[in-house]
């Protein structure tokens, strides 16, 4: 529930509970009377509750009217802390605990969060040294990177100086048993290769 507190003037150091609204006035028959405020009219303002921790104030047509924060107002919403002037009076509208905003504690909790993952990760840098912040792949050692491993390749393109490729054999990075099946392969040629330079040799 809010309340009004008087700071100066007739009203001062008195309070009046706003249970469903006030109101401000010369007159007698107002919740908060004035009489001896010649500047303030017979029936000056109001103020009401509209909803939990929402409440407005207005002003009734009054010759001098009201100010709110310094500010003439015909109707506005009250925010905790507003000072309303009538005349030669001071109210405070003061919003009790229970109906003041909450406080929004899941993004407060998440910058905590995050402000604490960053302490951290930058005190792990710090430990790590100056040859873990220089080596290559460092940063990247705590996430998972896709790799391509090329587990098998018998032949290896180079390019020549002159342009153009040609096809080589790479027998370092073929398994063993192609490795064995290559050697057949070209112990067979040689063989052929020699028997068919001896045939040649002979028939001649």
């Amino acid at each position: 529930m809010a309340r009004l507190v008087g700071e100066s003037g007739s009203v001062a150091g008195k309070e009046w509970r706003i249970e469903v609204g006030v109101t401000v006035g010369r007159e007698a028959h107002n919740t908060i009377a004035m009489p001896d405020n010649k500047k303030c009219s017979r029936d000056h303002c109001k103020v009401w509750k509209e909803s939990v921790g929402k409440y407005s104030i207005a002003d009734l047509g009054s010759t001098n009217g009201t100010l709110v924060n310094d500010d003439k107002i015909s109707r506005q919403p009250l925010v905790d802390g507003d000072e309303i002037r009538i005349g030669e009076a001071v109210l405070r509208f003061v919003l009790d605990e229970d109906e003041k905003p909450k406080k929004k504690e899941a993004p407060q909790r998440m910058a905590e969060l995050l402000r604490s993952g960053a302490g951290g990760d930058a005190g792990a840098a710090a430990d790590a040294g100056p040859a873990a912040k220089g080596a290559p792949g460092a940063a990247a050692a705590g996430s998972a990177m896709p790799t391509i491993e090329v587990k098998q390749r018998v032949l290896q393109y180079q390019k020549k100086s002159a342009g153009g490729s040609v096809a080589g054999w790479d027998l370092g990075q073929a398994s063993s048993g192609t490795r064995w099946l290559m050697i057949l392969v070209a112990v067979g040629v040689a063989v052929g290769l020699f028997l068919l330079v001896k045939s040649m040799i002979a028939g001649g």
